[in-house]
């Protein structure tokens, strides 16, 4: 199970604690537990907005007879003023996720004037639910994008994950900002688990990486919380929509769309009290009040001397190899030198947990000894991962590729030249690495301050309190084929030119 469906389903028993009866709905493949708020297709929980999940519940208490489109949009969008567009918008969407006119299927119809009515045959059981009658407050509403798959609970986050708890409480705008692959999507989910009692009318969760073509930040978000397409003015209409509503609301991978998240985020924390985001990204936004938490890599065991098994396994990044190579079949001796193998991959590794996550998987392949002399090659780049994983999450060239193609460039063309150092380098030497022979030195100093903001170079102290700056061991894999790549890009050119030199 990913992190967003074990989120989904967390959402829906939160707060139970007493054994009753509800009703399950069945229709064609489908399954609607009205009580629990989850439908579900041939026993999979399918992905439905809460206010599409309002009108199926409505329809369907009512089914085989007229709903005046009124009363739904009463039900769906409550003590709230909107336009029918927004029924509209909604019951497509609805349509859509049952599949309604596939193959003569129909379950919901539209009665011109009036409003819908639910046309398929049901199936009415009663069945034992964990629940209380007594609710202090109504089930979180949960909208969700698509996420990376990740542990609900991940491994050597607890304390990461009490500090942005505590934080969220004095702060309404907080970043979690981090290198990619290093875990800042399912730190997200996780937090907005362990806060659902706090935020238990609305929790609200977007992934920002395949924005729609023509559509903006804003935009998406009105459609996350149902308010349908609002090209006039749709901040403002999701504003005055959190301004009674205490709400959660997580922008994952904000990376592409920040100045949009920017521009949003301060002008709905201005105009609405209750209303709480979380981000993540590779940077961070930069304006006043917001509270940035910089995630680390996974613990790691140190290399300077022999650990026991039960030493080692105290690590998270040992955690989440051992978890993951078991999981992909594998199977080796429960040694100390095994143990040493593992350390010396995440240290490899550098605690990156999509990094580890993909070595695991080889295990099952080519052992754990195997598995290691991989690690010099530059295969380690393209090795696979979930193949339901975003396509930047799926190996670590993507995953490095989707932050590259964040820079400008000036920094692109830096961060191919600072493949050449193998060690940790001081300020002076990567200025001048920067600078290219140039002499540009206060360019170069903003180029340096840009790949460090973005994650892409990064610092490290000095035996002589001075910082150190370095790629780390997959970043500078990736900007050598980089460099590689744009120095035969260049001698293409000089030979399409007659063998001519051309300035480029």
């Amino acid at each position: 199970m990913n992190a967003k469906e074990d989120f989904l389903r967390f959402a829906v028993m939160v707060n139970t604690n007493r054994h009753e009866y509800g009703e399950a709905v069945s229709f064609g493949p489908f399954t609607l537990f009205p009580t629990e708020r989850r439908l579900e297709r041939s026993g999979s929980v399918v992905q439905l907005g809460s206010r599409a999940l309002d009108i199926l519940i409505a329809l369907i208490q009512h089914a085989g007879q007229v709903v005046d489109r009124r009363k739904l949009m009463s039900r769906a969008w409550r003590n709230i003023v909107v336009d029918e567009s927004n029924l509209r918008v909604n019951i497509a969407g609805l349509r859509k996720a049952l599949g309604d006119g596939e193959d003569g299927v129909r379950y919901v119809k539209n009665v011109p004037g009036i409003g819908y009515c639910f046309v398929g045959q049901l199936t009415r059981e009663r069945i034992a639910t964990e629940s209380s009658s007594h609710f202090s407050e109504p089930f979180p509403r949960v909208h969700s994008g698509g996420f990376a798959p990740g542990a609900a609970r991940p491994q050597g986050r607890d304390e990461v994950l009490r500090t942005l708890a505590s934080d969220l409480r004095r702060h309404r705008l907080i970043s979690i900002v981090g290198p990619g692959g290093i875990g800042k999507t399912t730190v997200a989910i996780a937090l907005a688990k362990r806060l659902s009692g706090e935020f238990p009318s609305e929790i609200h969760v977007a992934d920002l990486s395949e924005v729609a073509h023509g559509d903006t930040v804003a935009l998406t978000l009105a459609r996350l919380l149902g308010l349908g397409d609002l090209h006039h003015v749709p901040v403002t209409c999701i504003a005055n929509y959190l301004s009674t509503r205490r709400a959660l609301i997580i922008l994952d991978t904000c990376d592409y769309v920040i100045d949009e998240v920017t521009s949003l985020t301060t002008q709905i924390l201005a105009v609405s009290s209750a209303t709480y985001f979380v981000l993540t990204s590779r940077e961070a936004l930069r304006v006043r009040y917001e509270h940035v938490c910089r995630l680390s890599a996974l613990e790691v065991p140190p290399g300077s001397e022999v650990i026991s098994i039960e030493h080692a396994h105290a690590y998270p990044a040992v955690q989440v190899f051992i978890q993951r190579a078991l999981e992909g079949g594998a199977r080796f001796p429960q040694t100390r030198k095994s143990y040493a193998t593992i350390s010396g991959i995440c240290r490899e590794l550098e605690g990156v947990a999509l990094a580890i996550e993909l070595a695991a998987a080889r295990v099952a392949t080519f052992g754990l000894a195997g598995t290691m002399m991989l690690l010099g090659t530059r295969s380690r780049l393209r090795w696979q991962g979930c193949r339901n994983a975003p396509a930047r999450h799926r190996n670590l060239a993507a995953s490095i590729g989707w932050s590259y193609a964040l820079l400008s460039e000036q920094e692109k063309s830096a961060f191919r030249q600072l493949s050449s150092f193998e060690q940790p380098a001081t300020l002076d030497a990567i200025l001048a690495a920067t600078t290219n022979g140039t002499g540009d030195l206060s360019n170069a100093i903003d180029i340096v301050e840009g790949l460090v903001a973005k994650h892409m170079l990064h610092i490290q102290p000095g035996p002589d309190d001075l910082p150190r700056y370095r790629l780390p061991a997959s970043e500078r894999i990736y900007a050598r084929e980089q460099l590689s790549q744009a120095a035969l890009d260049k001698r293409s050119i000089v030979q399409l030119n007659g063998g001519q030199r051309i300035c480029i």
